[in-house]
């Protein structure tokens, strides 16, 4: 066995006994579940046990054992992971959720309509002065509807706006005959070549040319791109856009190559546990009298 060579900086040190204080936590029927320690040396926090381990570095604050604990109590849990030195990590889970809330955007403003805002010339303390006004959301499908059926139950159905399935903006419609789609498609794969439908449905047929779109026959039978405008099919391009999430970086989705949806980093559950263990042990020493209420309140 081979002993390592003491660095000749500490050669001469001297040790002598650091202050420190640890405390452990664990059930009151003494079970092993869940238990931890949290240990105070000068400038630092540390957590260790069940919960795993985390160190809170931060020698100002922590110069002192009260110090310690009442700088860690109430902390907000970004600022404390700033002191561990750990980083955010990729949550695949947020970034599916950001892809799915981007793509649906543009659906659900044509269904519920859009917030009318207009300048209001108001006056206040003797003075005037143009403020914005927000109305509610109109001019949606939705709204059509209601007016429809607010008619009809009015007897007033003729002079109520009508043809409700042409304007209705979950419509994809095939142009062409379905034997034509597949020679256009592998001539060129632009979906408006042969299928007609709204704008808004853009985004959700820019991920299904990602996942389904690449591997489409042409055959208006099989996961076509009208499949974006149905409860089920969007699931499965969700399905789909989930598997690919787990490896950013062989993901190959546009939306996040043309940056119109970033990918999510952010701390793990774990350590969102471990600094709430951090907190409730520091609760704990305060509710026991084990720091000076004055040094509390410093």
């Amino acid at each position: 066995m081979t002993r390592l060579q003491t660095p000749p900086e500490i050669a001469d040190h001297l040790m002598t006994e650091a202050e420190a204080r640890t405390f452990h936590f664990r059930k009151p029927s003494g079970g092993s579940a869940y238990w931890f320690n949290l240990t105070w040396i000068r400038g630092k926090l540390i957590l260790s046990g069940d919960f795993g381990d985390i160190t809170l570095t931060c020698f100002p604050a922590c110069a002192t054992f009260a110090g310690a604990i009442t700088w860690a109590v109430d902390a907000e849990f970004e600022y404390l992971m700033e002191k561990t030195g750990e980083r955010r990590s990729y949550d695949e889970a947020r970034t599916l959720e950001e892809i799915i809330a981007w793509a649906n955007a543009p659906v659900i403003e044509e269904l519920n309509g859009t917030e009318r805002r207009r300048d209001v010339l108001v006056e206040k303390d003797g003075r005037k002065r143009y403020e914005v006004i927000c109305t509610k959301l109109r001019d949606g499908y939705r709204h059509a509807c209601q007016d429809y059926r607010r008619a009809v139950a009015a007897g007033t159905r003729d002079d109520c706006r009508t043809g409700l399935e042409e304007t209705d903006p979950r419509r994809f419609t095939l142009q062409v005959p379905e034997d034509a789609v597949t020679s256009m498609w592998f001539d060129k794969p632009d979906v408006s070549r042969f299928y007609s439908y709204e704008p808004c449905w853009d985004r959700w047929l820019s991920l299904w040319r990602d996942t389904y779109g690449r591997d489409w026959s042409g055959l208006p039978q099989y996961d076509p791109p009208s499949m974006v405008t149905t409860h089920m099919g969007r699931w499965s391009i969700k399905d789909e856009l989930e598997r690919r999430l787990t490896d950013p970086g062989r993901a190959d989705l546009t939306c996040l190559c043309e940056g119109s949806v970033e990918e999510t980093y952010d701390y793990t559950y774990s350590q969102r546990r471990q600094i709430g263990a951090v907190q409730f042990a520091c609760r704990k020493i305060i509710e026991a009298g084990l720091v000076d209420a004055g040094e509390c309140a410093a």
